[in-house]
């Protein structure tokens, strides 16, 4: 015992872990009882449309910040002994998304009933579009100070934060849910981003603020330090944009070749998979991207994607059994027995989602080195793969045709990432 106590404290990964289990365990109770409450009171066919809009703000909110939230992170590890540059870093960055994020709201606005009619097949949602819009100019601060605890490696705070976020919006979105169905459910969505911004704000005020080599904000604009931060607006907002704008296409389609409840339980296979994988996402994000920032070299490379391999694959395989034996368990406790027919669905999901796991992994070396091309290359190879999949096999596999397309999709990106980083793997580690 004094021997496993001893490692658990020398593994800054395993702590890590450990601080981030406590956020999935309170997610994954929250989550139960609201994935719960949407069955009831929204159902199979709603949690489709929750789905879209949960898309659609997921891009909004990348655009609005300009897709720099690894950038950041990235810059905050690296830069966390040079706060003057740090300071520039994210004052520039604060500007050009407060600029960008106006506009983004400006133009929903303008687009509310539009919006509306494709994402919900009606106009009376509206306003809650135009309600997210304007929440867009002040999703940055959650994002700057997300990404400096990330960054400076404070994960204890960085999870304290994230479980304060989940508890408040559980909170309001149960009162909206009860009292307004599936409106309340979307305007739950909707501000969201109102509860990070005065969360975040608290945090940096009693928490941040004159720490040393935390920087003030400031209206400072470095011409230098926005052209850095280009590549990672880049990177970022092809994922951020095309991925929702894909997910949106195919649920659609789902809806239109078999019907609204299929993509209700490809929603509800979604949302589960959210609740695990966000342990792992988390975890890269406060481990992986941080050690690839502060050494290139392809001998930190290997030694960092397979200290992360070692210590967590084991753990995620594990749970990835574990959910797909209690699948249906899960379904009727999350949802209600109407979500029983997205059993068949979780088998391609969990391989997927472990392919998943080992390429976003692989993949964060683009981002650790600002390497627009690569990085493109294979985003977009898979985005497009994922469609095509899709609308390949949906004609003749009806709602498994998206889980399945997922599940091959990773896989061919996983071949494409072994091509693009054959040399970080396999070539000489002087390099």
């Amino acid at each position: 015992m004094r021997r496993l106590f001893l490692l658990f404290n020398r593994n800054m990964l395993l702590k890590m872990a450990s601080w981030n289990s406590i956020f999935i365990l309170v997610r994954i109770a929250l989550g139960a009882v609201m994935s719960n409450l949407l069955a009831r009171f929204v159902g199979d066919a709603g949690l489709g449309y929750l789905g879209n809009l949960r898309n659609f703000s997921q891009g909004l909110q990348s655009l609005s910040v300009l897709g720099l939230e690894n950038g950041l992170t990235k810059n905050a590890a690296a830069l966390k002994n040079e706060p003057k540059l740090l300071s520039k870093t994210f004052t520039t960055a604060w500007i050009a998304t407060f600029i960008v994020s106006v506009l983004t709201a400006i133009g929903i606005n303008f687009t509310a009933s539009l919006l509306s009619l494709y994402l919900f097949d009606s106009d009376s949602y509206s306003f809650v579009l135009r309600i997210f819009g304007c929440s867009l100019p002040f999703y940055f601060v959650f994002v700057a100070v997300s990404s400096l605890l990330q960054g400076f490696e404070w994960f204890k705070t960085y999870v304290v934060l994230n479980i304060i976020v989940a508890l408040s919006v559980f909170v309001l979105g149960s009162y909206l849910i009860v009292n307004e169905n599936l409106y309340g459910a979307l305007l739950s969505i909707a501000v969201t981003p109102y509860v990070q911004f005065i969360l975040a704000l608290l945090v940096y005020f009693f928490y941040l603020k004159g720490k040393k080599g935390v920087l003030n904000f400031s209206i400072e604009w470095s011409n230098g330090q926005a052209l850095q931060l280009f590549k990672y607006s880049v990177m970022a907002l092809v994922s951020a944009i095309l991925i929702p704008l894909v997910n949106i296409e195919v649920r659609n389609e789902v809806i239109d070749q078999v019907s609204d409840h299929a993509a209700g339980w490809w929603e509800s296979v979604q949302r589960i998979s959210g609740y695990y994988m966000v342990f792992v996402t988390t975890l890269i994000s406060l481990y992986v991207l941080p050690n690839l920032s502060k050494d290139s070299s392809f001998k930190q490379y290997r030694s960092t994607i397979w200290n992360f391999y070692k210590t967590i694959l084991p753990v995620v395989v594990a749970g990835l059994i574990a959910v797909y034996l209690c699948r249906d368990l899960i379904l009727e406790y999350l949802f209600t027995t109407e979500f029983l027919p997205a059993s068949s669905m979780f088998k391609w999901q969990l391989l997927g989602d472990f392919i998943k796991v080992i390429t976003t992994v692989m993949a964060f070396r683009f981002i650790a080195l600002n390497d627009l091309k690569r990085y493109l290359v294979a985003e977009l190879i898979s985005i497009f793969c994922f469609y095509l999949f899709t609308m390949v096999l949906l004609p003749y596999y009806g709602k498994n045709a998206v889980v399945m397309a997922y599940f091959l999709n990773y896989i061919f990106y996983f071949l494409i990432l072994i091509l693009l980083l054959r040399k970080e793997l396999f070539g000489s580690l002087e390099q």
